[in-house]
């Protein structure tokens, strides 16, 4: 979306936010109805999923969520990646406005917190500060500003009341599902919700934030082709970071440019995802497409936004690869055996649901047998996903419940599947993970 952003106040307080998200249940149910009318009036049998996919609801979803941001909005995200694959490519253009940016909090907003966190002469270290955001999103607003020093920054500024309002904000959207009849009784998400909610007051703190992001330019300082941006530490608070600004296109732009450039791109996003799981140990968890940049003119990644990074352990780490390596090997008792170490089907499920899950699995491993490279979009891998997982989705009792840790894994590595199917990327995935399999395979050897 490209249409300038109209200010408003950032609501706070549960009985506010509730009432935001009540206006959207109420929005939707209203737009099912005329939905369903205009099906009766021209002959058709009411269809609620057709009424429930409509493009009003699509319309009524990213505004209220915009208006809302902070963990509400988060939600909102993750839906928009999945436009186009899981949504009708009606939504694609109205929900990519989540990806890119929230409404801009009100210039009295702005200036309250800047003065809360740097003193009411504030403006007397910068020789320009940009009033107007660069980018907004779900928890906080970027700004444009240069040091008397020469020091070009990013100034990221929180919403006010967005980490206060976590709790209520998670606790309002899981009543609604509650409500909805949605979840499958089986499963207990009060250990999953009280980690969601510890994990986006991390991504609240900027200080947290600030230290990933050190820890990132440390980890990636001798490859060239990310470029992490600094820190600038007397500037950065819980409330507000200082960075180093960097020029860069959004990621999905380079749409338009060669095949070539869109493989690279992809590729290398890719390999970081590897390196992040099985290297690193540190991941940055929210693949959401407006956290890279591409710089054309050097050809190298910009990585932005580090407060859902994780540390990732060593069993998650190895169970990951170990499911990979079956995936390879198209061994489904290995896979079977590694899905369950990381509680990706559990004891809970029937056997049809895990069987399905499986062969889901099994299905996505045809990304790995050839040495050629894999185009994801051509060989429509994410729809024969979807086409065999159908089954799971009527299954209420199909659904298993992960660790925390290992839900974040998986939400940035669909991100990154999604990303490169939306952009027609073709990757190399074996020859990618051959070098973590031979270096597994060699400590096990010297292990026995």
């Amino acid at each position: 979306m490209t249409e300038k952003r109209n200010e408003r106040k950032v609501p706070s307080g549960r009985i506010a936010r509730l009432a935001k998200l009540g206006g959207l249940a109420s929005a939707v149910g209203g737009n099912i109805v005329k939905g369903a009318t205009k099906q009766m009036l021209s002959g058709q049998r009411p269809s609620l999923t057709q009424s429930l996919l409509n493009i009003d609801n699509a319309i009524s979803i990213t505004k209220r969520l915009a208006h809302m941001r902070g963990a509400a909005m988060k939600l909102g995200q993750l839906l928009s990646m999945d436009a186009g694959e899981l949504l009708p490519a009606e939504w694609e253009p109205i929900l990519s406005r989540l990806r890119q940016e929230a409404d801009p909090m009100p210039k009295a907003q702005l200036l309250k917190t800047l003065e809360a966190s740097w003193s009411k002469d504030w403006y007397q270290q910068f020789s320009y500060f940009s009033f107007s955001p660069i980018a907004s999103a779900s928890i906080g607003q970027v700004h444009r500003a240069t040091l008397k020093d020469g020091r070009q920054l990013a100034i990221k500024v929180q919403y006010p009341g967005v980490r206060e309002s976590i709790d209520s904000d998670i606790d309002n959207v899981m009543s609604l599902l509650k409500l909805s009849g949605v979840l499958p009784k089986h499963i207990d998400l009060t250990s999953l919700l009280a980690e969601a909610k510890a994990q986006l007051k991390n991504e609240a703190n900027y200080l947290q934030e600030a230290k990933f992001l050190n820890a990132y330019r440390v980890n990636l300082c001798n490859d060239s082709r990310f470029i992490v941006p600094f820190v600038v530490d007397e500037l950065t608070d819980q409330n507000i970071l200082a960075m180093e600004y960097i020029e860069g296109s959004p990621i999905t732009n380079i749409s338009t440019m060669s095949a070539d450039i869109v493989d690279l791109v992809c590729t290398q996003l890719m390999y970081l995802t590897y390196q992040e799981l099985f290297t690193h140990k540190l991941m940055q968890s929210d693949p959401n497409f407006a956290n890279f940049l591409y710089q054309s003119d050097t050809k190298k990644i910009v990585l932005l936004d580090f407060g859902a990074c994780r540390q990732i352990s060593q069993h998650t780490s190895e169970h990951y690869l170990a499911m990979a390596d079956a995936m390879q090997r198209q061994d489904t008792n290995d896979m079977r055996s590694a899905m369950y170490s990381l509680g990706l089907i559990d004891n809970n499920m029937n056997a049809t649901a895990i069987d399905t899950v499986l062969k889901a699995c099994f299905e996505a491993s045809d990304c790995l047998q050839t040495d050629t490279g894999y185009n994801l979009k051509k060989q429509q891998l994410i729809k024969r996903i979807q086409e065999v997982s159908m089954p799971l989705i009527t299954d209420k009792t199909a659904a298993a419940s992960p660790i925390f840790e290992v839900a974040l894994v998986n939400r940035k590595i669909t991100g990154i599947i999604l990303l490169a199917n939306k952009l027609g990327a073709t990757l190399d995935f074996k020859s990618a993970l051959a070098p973590y399999l031979t270096k597994s395979a060699k400590q096990l050897n010297d292990e026995t």
